[in-house]
């Protein structure tokens, strides 16, 4: 992707802004817990994805989503990448490292399974966290924010969140698995995909 000296300056201002109510909650935090239904993710299935995907299937994704750079492409715990994307209509350049449950915020109801994805500000510290813990009827995320975060900007990213799930399951992941496995694959094998649910009467998209 292309960015702009304003991309990079509207960036950083969300930055500062997220470091200065970090500042003010003193160490405090406030979290939050969604549940997606999404039947049958595997741990493994969450990892491939969370390190597989690409520019492509980001914007895919979330229309908020303007695009991705990968810093530390790995399968797994150590994963870093830069998530282009915008919160109310603001630009935002989230460094987000793919890491053990311990690493989160939270804790998890089992550290075998979950996994945590941190945002960091440039000197590698936590500014928000995500616990995803996968189960039999789909993935609970507890969302962690400085308790100084605006009520505003917490329930625009849980709403983003919310959205992030159709978008992921419907056209997100039948692409990058038609991209990686083969654009021959049909609806029929992208459905046995663990990690796709297409909703009831959608079409799976190239």
């Amino acid at each position: 992707m292309e960015v702009t000296v304003n991309d990079w300056l509207e960036a950083v201002h969300h930055e500062v802004e997220l470091r200065r109510w970090r500042d003010e909650s003193e160490g405090q935090w406030k979290s939050f817990t969604v549940h997606n239904k999404l039947p049958a993710v595997s741990p493994v299935m969450l990892d491939w994805y969370l390190t597989n995907f690409d520019s492509d299937s980001y914007r895919l994704w979330h229309p908020a989503h303007v695009g991705l750079q990968w810093e530390k492409k790995i399968l797994g715990p150590g994963a870093t990448h830069i998530a282009w994307e915008r919160i109310n209509g603001r630009l935002a350049a989230y460094r987000i490292v793919y890491e053990e449950a311990e690493k989160a915020v939270a804790v998890a109801k089992s550290a075998e399974t979950a996994k945590a994805m941190n945002v960091l500000d440039s000197e590698r510290a936590v500014l928000l966290s995500i616990l995803m813990e996968p189960g039999p009827g789909g993935i609970t995320g507890t969302f962690s924010f400085p308790v100084a975060t605006p009520d505003g900007f917490v329930e625009a990213h849980l709403k983003h969140a919310e959205e992030e799930v159709y978008g992921m399951a419907n056209v997100a992941a039948p692409y990058l698995v038609r991209k990686v496995f083969g654009w021959m694959a049909t609806d029929d094998v992208l459905l046995a995909h663990p990690l796709i649910v297409a909703a009831e009467g959608a079409r799976l998209e190239a």
